[in-house]
């Protein structure tokens, strides 16, 4: 009986928006993305999304065109993934082509024609 408490309560704090920014993975839900995700070795931080937790507000717009960062879709490169809970993930893209070492700035496909950018935190 104990391990199925443990294990409902593990199941329930996945859902926190705490544990999806500490962890980097998104909610679902439109503002799932977290405010911080992992590429590369390296985190990222968006100063417009933290997975519907309070503390961050809502900023409008969440998300902004492509051509917003001055780009259009054959600009731009997937590179990795930021993973939803029991939904479709979100694809991570930088420029094409992929800038030698670390890039500053990845971009995170929010829906259709919408994307959140994410700089590199800590410098490179």
């Amino acid at each position: 009986m104990a391990s199925v408490v443990v294990l409902l309560a593990a199941g329930g704090l996945a859902f926190l928006p705490w544990t999806a920014n500490h962890f980097g993975y998104a909610l679902p839900g439109d503002r799932g993305l977290p405010y911080r995700i992992h590429h590369a070795g390296r985190d990222y931080r968006s100063y417009l999304t933290c997975a519907g937790a309070g503390w961050c507000g809502s900023a409008d717009p969440y998300c902004v065109p492509l051509v917003h960062f001055g780009g259009t879709a054959a600009s731009l490169t997937p590179v990795d993934e930021v993973v939803t809970l029991f939904g479709a993930s979100h694809v991570v893209f930088t420029t094409k082509p992929v800038p030698d070492g670390t890039p500053t700035v990845v971009l995170v496909r929010a829906g259709s024609d919408c994307y959140v950018g994410y700089a590199l935190m800590g410098g490179p």
